[in-house]
């Protein structure tokens, strides 16, 4: 099953036929993310040097901007990968996020990628989830599944590996299967990281009982049954 990206998104949920599945990303947030408290801090303190007389509030406001610019960011990888499929060609991009554009060219030019499809939503029925994937892509002859970030310095996470795995798993119930699993990471400077994932979907469904444990009363709420294996 296949549907857009945005189209009956609301609330951390997918509605399909007015069934709720939660989202992936929905449940990825339950894991703990020191880099991110971290990154959090940080950035309130440099706001503070900058300007002594914030109070409180403003201060601890000032990192949700920057939390919209990285929104902003996943909007350009999309224009990225448009601009891709339809052109084959990103280096025209001129913007604050032109860097990204030449780590994306730099990625293809190195791979030689073929664009399949790009922000498919993918449900898995069995386990009740579904999400976005940003890209598939035929390299040397093979399906790749790829999902494509955005910093600083083309960094990818761990959580990268359980996002694949429960994309991968919608696939496979669609009748679909991809070669491998890659987190593609594109650097501010120009630079990105290509880097192949093992599928590992019991530690996703792992951290999916942890969050449906959380939120219990948001399932109950919406009529969330956590797919047809219960």
């Amino acid at each position: 099953m296949q549907m857009s990206s945005t189209a009956n998104r609301r609330g951390g949920f997918y509605w399909i036929d007015d069934k709720p599945f939660v989202s992936v990303t929905q449940v990825l947030q339950v894991i703990d993310k020191p880099a991110l408290r971290y990154w959090y801090g940080n950035q309130i303190y440099w706001e503070m040097v900058k300007d002594p007389n914030l109070d409180e509030k403003e201060a601890m406001s000032r990192p949700y901007q920057t939390s919209k610019d990285a929104m902003a960011r996943g909007t350009t990888v999309h224009t990225i990968v448009e601009a891709w499929e339809n052109i084959g060609d990103v280096r025209g991009l001129q913007s604050q996020f032109a860097g990204y554009a030449r780590a994306f060219d730099e990625w293809r030019q190195t791979f030689n990628p073929k664009p399949l499809e790009h922000e498919r939503t993918v449900i898995s029925k069995k386990y009740g989830f579904a999400g976005t994937l940003d890209l598939l892509a035929e390299i040397g002859g093979e399906k790749y599944l790829i999902d494509v970030k955005t910093n600083a310095d083309a960094n990818l996470y761990d959580e990268v590996q359980l996002q694949l795995s429960a994309y991968e798993q919608a696939l496979k119930e669609a009748g679909e299967r991809v070669h491998g699993l890659y987190g593609l990471a594109l650097g501010e400077n120009g630079e990105f990281n290509f880097k192949k994932f093992d599928s590992d979907l019991l530690t996703f469904l792992s951290v999916k009982r942890l969050w449906e444990w959380q939120n219990k009363g948001k399932c109950n709420k919406v009529g969330y049954k956590g797919g047809d294996t219960k």
